[in-house]
């Protein structure tokens, strides 16, 4: 990996939501963070890196995050905030094609009509940093947009801009055989190191291979 620190300001400009956190009748946004792989996928989609198949590979986040040329912090906010919850239907029975048998259980579990998720608002910022690649000079741009959240439903507005100390994931080093110490672990998949500065956030992510 090439030692570039490429720091990041990233804009919200749609509302966005993952599912994080379980409420009642729904799910809940992380409102402070943006993960690291939400970066890395949303970049590598907006850059032409994602190959269109009808058929999706088994889950493989080492081999993918491999393919990138880059690394990504976890990108935090000091102004979190969510949109009241909202109700959503996916319409199973005509989309889904059920049978008559699965009609009982779209009220419950997995195969739920309605729920309520909570977003975060446009015009969030958050800040982090990309690892080994330089996006706005390989494109020439000095802003991208990529797509993050539930069925890429999210538009982010990423700027290049100073960073002097970021967090890195635990769990994407645990990918790549490293163990670092958690500050906060959010959730398996999202779990904060202590602030550490780019360039020792830099040295790290050299390691993941």
């Amino acid at each position: 990996m090439k030692a570039i620190i490429t720091g990041i300001q990233a804009e919200t400009l749609t509302p966005f939501a993952y599912h994080s956190l379980m409420v009642h009748g729904g799910s809940s946004t992380l409102p402070e963070l943006i993960s690291d792989h939400a970066i890395m996928f949303g970049l590598a989609a907006t850059l032409g890196m994602m190959r269109a198949s009808v058929c999706l590979p088994p889950k493989d986040y080492k081999r993918d995050l491999d393919a990138m040329p880059w690394r990504a912090s976890i990108f935090t906010t000091t102004t979190p905030r969510l949109l009241a919850p909202i109700t959503r239907r996916l319409n199973l029975e005509e989309e889904g094609g059920f049978k008559s048998r699965h009609y009982a259980v779209t009220s419950k579990g997995n195969f739920k009509n309605y729920f309520s998720t909570q977003e975060v608002p446009a015009g969030i910022g958050y800040s982090g940093a990309l690892f080994g690649f330089d996006p706005f000079k390989e494109t020439q741009r000095d802003e991208l947009i990529i797509r993050i959240g539930l069925h890429r439903g999210g538009m982010l507005r990423l700027t290049p801009a100073p960073v002097e100390q970021v967090q890195l994931n635990a769990a994407t080093a645990h990918l790549f055989g490293r163990e670092l110490s958690v500050a906060r672990y959010l959730l398996y998949g999202i779990q904060l190191t202590p602030k550490m500065s780019s360039k020792e956030a830099l040295a790290e992510v050299q390691q993941w291979n």
